[in-house]
């Protein structure tokens, strides 16, 4: 079995009440040569796992830790117990019961606990490699002071994958916050705070809630979400669109294949723009990158804006200037681009210059037409797009 048509099984495999999956989204699917296995790398539970050169996929091994949602640059894998909103719901919860000093614990780090925290001030994971960037930066923009990540003895647990997942979330999120002036600390450490602790146990706090029945309470007010603060002016702004329904995923009349932006991607941005202005020149993040391109080993091809998902390099013809434009704000890190380029002439940094960052700049890179050369190993085609133009790259995928 190819590692294509293995992602695209599992993809079906470990759909669920748990997660949901976009297969359209997942950069494997969307091109034969990309090589992106971070969910199988990501997961805590063997659930997926690629080993003897083939992918295996065990459904009931899931646990719902959401890592592998996390580990996916393009969304392709969502976690939906509990989703963004419903963690999100809690962790503000979390901030108003410790006033301002949520925490955030993997089931690991309970389980080696003496005392049961207070379940009304502390929210639960699974693992910690459900946290993500703009969970994190989402606690300084409700005002925070700090965030406490418990985290179990990574060494001794078999969810280990998912606390080096959160380690780089960790450092991601404080780069960004940093950048847009918040001094607020992410601390990870394998102590419970003392504001989290309650010497009666669980439910000590009168509210009757048990620590296990606090989280799936979390779904009962979804509707404070965050995630209902986001702006259409930034949607828009990211490019955000609508899922293409399955009937409908078709090259497009530019050639390029469907795009999107995941609401994660959006609320990052929202949760941003409440922390403060930008104080340095440039970001440093796990999460947004930028592309740059070997103008003199470039060919013009424009394979990377056909496939790339989120558009964030798209196709320039106009006015007389042939190209690619890419925005930075859009770019997940996915490195398709990097990997498919057929002259290595691409490279994805994860720093990113600030106004590029916000969006405010994008880089255009103009390119000379593909013309026909007899004798090279490019002439059909360039004989054909010379013809064609982008008809041919419409009938080509």
């Amino acid at each position: 079995m190819s590692l294509v048509d293995g992602l695209l099984a599992m993809l079906g495999a470990i759909e669920s009440d748990a997660l949901a999956v976009h297969d359209e989204r997942c950069i494997s699917v969307r091109n034969r040569n990309a090589d992106c296995l971070r969910c199988a790398e990501a997961c805590t539970s063997g659930a997926i796992t690629y080993r003897d050169n083939d992918l295996h996929v065990e459904p009931d091994n899931c646990i719902g830790c959401g890592s592998c949602a996390t580990a996916c640059p393009t969304c392709a894998i969502e976690i939906k117990k509990p989703s963004d909103e419903e963690l999100t719901a809690a962790v503000k919860r979390s901030i108003v019961a410790t006033k301002g000093h949520p925490a955030i614990a993997c089931e690991t780090a309970l389980r080696a606990a003496g005392e049961e925290p207070d379940a009304g001030r502390l929210v639960e994971v699974p693992c910690l490699g459900r946290v993500d960037e703009s969970l994190l930066v989402g606690v300084a923009a409700y005002k925070a002071f700090d965030v406490t990540l418990v985290c179990g003895a990574c060494e001794e647990c078999p969810h280990a994958p998912g606390g080096a997942l959160m380690r780089e979330v960790a450092a991601s999120a404080s780069n960004m916050l940093r950048a847009f002036g918040s001094t607020m600390p992410v601390t990870v450490t394998d102590a419970f705070p003392a504001h989290v602790q309650t010497p009666g146990g669980a439910g000590a706090a009168g509210d009757g809630v048990s620590r296990r029945d606090f989280l799936h309470a979390a779904k009962d007010t979804t509707k404070q979400a965050a995630s209902a603060a986001v702006s259409q002016e930034l949607a828009a702004h990211l490019g955000q669109q609508e899922p293409v329904p399955a009937a409908y995923r078709k090259v497009g009349q530019d050639g390029t294949l469907s795009h999107f932006v995941p609401s994660r991607r959006v609320r990052l941005y929202n949760y941003l723009q409440h922390v403060g202005q930008p104080v340095a020149d440039e970001v440093d993040s796990r999460v947004i990158g930028a592309v740059s391109i070997d103008a003199e080993a470039c060919s013009s091809c424009r394979m990377c804006a056909v496939f790339c998902p989120t558009a964030a390099i798209r196709k320039l013809d106009e006015d007389g200037v042939f190209g690619i434009v890419h925005r930075p704000s859009a770019c997940m890190q996915c490195r398709l681009c990097e990997r498919i380029c057929p002259e290595s002439a691409i490279t994805v940094s994860s720093t990113v210059p600030i106004k590029q960052f916000m969006g405010k700049e994008a880089v255009c890179y103009a390119m000379e037409k593909p013309v026909w050369k007899p004798n090279k190993p490019s002439s059909m085609y360039d004989k054909l797009h010379a013809t064609l133009g982008e008809d041919l790259e419409m009938c080509m995928f």
